[in-house]
């Protein structure tokens, strides 16, 4: 019997035809799967975006966002390049022509307030099939202090392989209000934050019949926590964020980049609230846990006692809600709290021991031992009161009534269903029922100030120089840096009598310029200390020329090198013949010498001016340092700074002197910010013309080396830095409480690190700056000594750098600051650095409650429903009672009839 060799076997043939499936169904998908950006900080879906899919920026802002992107058929490397647009409303009566010129005229006023537009490009690896989030960054513009709606975020991802260029999913970023801040929830448990999001202190209260236009003073953010968190790893990015609320997510997800921001960004002004027993649990990382308010000891069991003595040192006066929250403890010991001792610098919120606070620099951490988030807290009617009053340190508000207002159908709170079973003595009670909003004590207009929101300052950006005598007023100035664009300049008002001590006005800041879009910690090219910077560079750009006295030394030196000592060398060698020879090398040496000698190079010249400012926190060994540079040369250039950390940021600064040259040799389409291709960003294509100069602004975090500071009596200055100071002075503006109110001015001269001075003030008017300074820094100097607006509690220090520490100076011997390298090279640097610590900050302003609660106003709707709850209860009851009564007679009669089958 023959049988048949069968060779082989389908595996082969199967495992063929799955990889023509899988490549069948490749090709069917689109080569890339691009997802739109998210800017940062970013929120979770669930938690509520309010229209703002995309997520939301601040005009005049850093920020960075995240871009999603999956190569679907091959592995692609290549680079996103972004670029952003502004946002706003159409007018239709406006034909096309009309909307170019006013887009021109908006892209003119951006400039000169955040500098000129640029792309931004950055690398992307991305291996077939994989989802890459690759992050970014940009400078939310805005448009001459006009409102936006916000930013359209758009660009391409350009392949390396095939050069080819594909559009990235075009973005939609809200703009906040200029009074609007971020508040960030660290969190894993997103759903107990709804009763924040609909606080009163997040958008207030607002009359029914009242135009509706944003008025939220904050954009609750709870960023989702799988991956990396959606934060800036850079203090410069986090300066539209005023509070982060930290709740039970462990700090070890954040990256160290993300930790050394958010300690960065709470030196300079901002709020840290930890959230109980999880909040304290959570935060591990050894530096922000030396931070906190409270040294914590584990938890213990709550004392109900402290509670009530809590909420009643934080009652609003007409709340009426704590004796149901005392029913509600005694009757429950479950709740636990954060055991341990407040930290030797922190003050407790009110009586209880159950909230404590803790200055760090300029801003401050909020700690509680409770969650506050506990049912029993919320159920507090003072609740949002205390959280405005203490957690936030706002001012207290009031609710008003206005004119009632009639309307032709009932309140929507009705339903269809319950119209007609309304009497017409409740529907008047309905429709006549008061109109009520809610303001600031004190406040008559519709918006607070960003001062009240969020307590981040720079000084460069922020604040006013003072007035000097010589000096006209700014308003007479169209080019002063007072009436520069979207400047918000607000007069003075120190001899303001406010009747009340709760009016909002009291906690105004005069010292900071608001701005109309930024609000506050925006990022200006116009600020009042950067116009001073550019005036000053303006003066003094260009190349030196050499002295005279330079040329005839380096001609007397080539002469007798020249001359009599070749010849006397090769005669005493006997090679005279050899002297001629010898000429055309000792021609070229003494050349390059005079070159070097004049510092240039080679007949082009390029020369490198700047001015720098170094604002160092209280308790602080890091500072934000703030660069004017000014880039000269004799023929034209295109230059490009490299950072070598992301710690920075920069700007290039518009001239209307300059720019139409150079626009026209080099074009208005060069300038391009590089991210990720090295270890920090880099600005190319920064166009010099001929015989003209070019600025930018740099912003950078450099370490110190240590801490400024003044002894537990003020007397002794100590310089824990590696900063080398000279003309220096401390500047000190005494409390309301103090005898005397006059700003008092202790001269030091020069500092060393290391060394302890000791401290004696005098009137500040018989104090100047010293001739023999630069003009420029000894005018910005003085303008500050100067200075009528320093807040009661201050107390700074203000002084030159002798010299930038070797670890972080440009070069040796070089007096400018490194961290970042300019290409190609200039010849010729000069450079100073003013720098101010802070020493002391004025006071918290201690917690106030409400005037009053929205609740007062309610009674006639409360009363009402109140009698509909009670008739609707009787009604109730009078049905269970008929009820019963049935079941009792159908018993009865069931009864009956048993006995009557059960006779004989």
């Amino acid at each position: 019997m023959l049988v048949p060799l069968l060779v082989g076997c389908d595996g082969c043939r199967q495992t063929e035809e799955t990889d023509l499936k899988e490549e069948v169904a490749e090709q069917k998908l689109p080569p890339f799967t691009i997802s739109s950006a998210k800017a940062f900080p970013a929120t979770r879906a669930d938690a509520g975006t309010k229209g703002a899919t995309d997520g939301t920026i601040k005009p005049g802002h850093w920020f960075a966002a995240g871009v999603a992107l999956k190569s679907n058929r091959e592995d692609e490397r290549g680079a996103i390049i972004t670029d952003t647009k502004i946002v706003r409303p159409v007018n239709v009566m406006n034909d096309e022509v009309e909307r170019s010129e006013l887009e021109a005229k908006i892209a003119n006023a951006s400039a000169r307030t955040v500098g000129k537009s640029f792309r931004v490009r950055r690398p992307a690896v991305l291996p077939k099939g994989q989802r890459r989030e690759l992050e970014t960054r940009a400078l939310a513009s805005e448009a001459g202090g006009r409102l936006i709606e916000g930013l359209e975020f758009d660009g391409d991802f350009v392949s390396s392989r095939t050069g080819a260029a594909v559009p990235l999913r075009p973005s939609k970023f809200a703009a906040l209000q200029p009074q609007s801040f971020f508040f960030v929830v660290l969190t894993d448990r997103s759903e107990r934050f709804t009763r924040l999001q609909t606080a009163d202190w997040v958008e207030p209260l607002r009359a029914n019949n009242e135009f509706y236009r944003p008025r939220e003073n904050y954009r609750i953010v709870i960023p989702p926590t799988k991956g990396v968190l959606p934060l800036s790893e850079t203090m410069l990015d986090w300066t539209s964020t005023a509070v982060l609320f930290w709740d039970d997510l462990t700090s070890s997800a954040l990256t160290p980049g993300q930790r050394n921001a958010i300690v960065d960004w709470l030196h300079f002004g901002g709020t840290l609230i930890v959230n109980g027993p999880s909040g304290t649990d959570a935060i591990d990382d050894p530096r922000l846990k030396s931070l906190l308010p409270i040294e914590a000891d584990g938890n213990k069991e709550l004392n109900g006692d402290n509670a009530i003595a809590f909420l009643k040192s934080h009652r609003v006066k007409t709340d009426e809600s704590i004796p149901a929250i005392e029913a509600r403890l005694s009757g429950d010991n479950s709740t636990v709290s954060v055991a341990g001792q407040p930290a030797a610098e922190s003050t407790s919120l009110g009586e209880g021991d159950l909230v404590y606070q803790r200055r760090i620099g300029r801003g401050r951490i909020v700690q509680s031992r409770v969650d506050l988030l506990s049912e029993w807290m919320t159920a507090w009617k003072s609740y949002d009161s205390f959280f405005n009053g203490a957690v936030l340190a706002r001012p207290p508000r009031v609710c008003e009534k206005l004119e009632a207002f009639r309307v032709s159908a009932p309140q929507s709170f009705l339903r269809e269903d319950e119209i007609d079973t309304v009497s017409e003595e409740e529907m008047a009670a309905i429709i006549n029922q008061p109109t009520v909003q809610q303001r600031l004590v004190g406040m008559t207009i519709e918006d607070a100030p960003p001062t009240i929101n969020s307590g981040f300052r720079l000084f460069a950006r922020d604040m006013r120089l003072g007035k000097l005598p010589s000096q006209s007023d700014p308003q007479d100035e169209p080019d002063s840096d007072e009436a520069s664009v979207g400047s918000g300049r607000q007069k003075p008002s120190r001899t303001l009598q406010i009747a009340s001590a709760k009016d909002y006005r009291n906690r105004l800041d005069q010292e900071v310029l608001q701005h109309p879009v930024s609000g506050v910690g925006g990022w200006k090219d116009d600020s009042a200390l950067l116009m001073s910077f550019r005036n000053s560079l303006q003066d003094r750009i260009g190349v030196t020329i050499p002295d005279s006295s330079l040329v005839v030394k380096s001609l007397l030196i080539y002469l007798i090198v020249l001359i009599p000592l070749n010849y006397a060398v090769f005669r005493w060698m006997g090679r005279l013949e050899w002297a001629w020879l010898a000429m055309i090398p000792i021609a070229l040496v003494g050349a390059f010498m005079v070159a070097r000698a004049a510092q240039l190079d080679m007949g082009f010249a390029r020369s490198r001016n700047e001015l720098a400012f170094l604002e160092i926190p209280r308790d602080h060994d890091r500072g934000h340092l703030t660069r004017t540079i000014a880039l000269y040369n004799s023929l034209a250039s295109n230059y490009s700074i490299q950072f070598e950390n992301p710690d920075a940021a920069i700007t290039m600064l518009a001239s209307r002197r300059t720019d139409s040259r150079n626009e026209a040799m080099f074009g208005s389409d060069g300038l391009t910010l590089q991210l990720g291709f090295d270890a920090g960003p880099r600005l190319d294509g920064i166009a010099v013309g001929s015989n003209s100069y070019g600025s930018v602004h740099v912003e950078q975090m450099v370490p110190v080396g240590g801490q400024l500071s003044l002894s537990q009596d003020g007397s002794t200055l100590s310089n824990d830095s590696n900063l080398e100071l000279t003309d220096v002075y401390v500047i000190r503006q005494p409390s309301e409480s103090s005898e005397t109110s006059m700003t008092e001015i202790a001269v030091l001269g020069s500092v060393a690190p290391g060394e302890n001075p000791k401290v004696s003030y005098q009137p500040a008017d018989r104090v100047s700056v010293p001739g023999d300074v630069d003009s420029g820094v000894r005018l910005c100097m003085q303008r500050i000594l100067a200075s009528t607006y320093i807040e009661p509690g201050t107390t700074r220090l203000l002084g030159r750098l002798a010299k930038v520490p070797l670890d972080q100076a440009d070069a040796d011997e070089s007096p400018a600051w490194g961290g970042l390298e300019i290409q190609p090279v200039c010849s010729q640097v000069e450079a100073d650095t003013i720098v101010l610590a802070h020493l002391e900050y004025p006071a918290v302003p201690a917690a106030q409650p409400d005037e009053n609660l929205m609740d007062d106003f309610r009674s006639r709707t409360t009363t009402l429903e109140e009698e509909r709850a009670k008739k609707a209860k009787e009604k109730k009851a009078e049905e269970s009672r008929k009820k019963r009564e049935e079941e009792s007679a159908g018993t009865a009669v069931t009864e009956e009839s048993d006995t009557t089958k059960e006779t004989p």
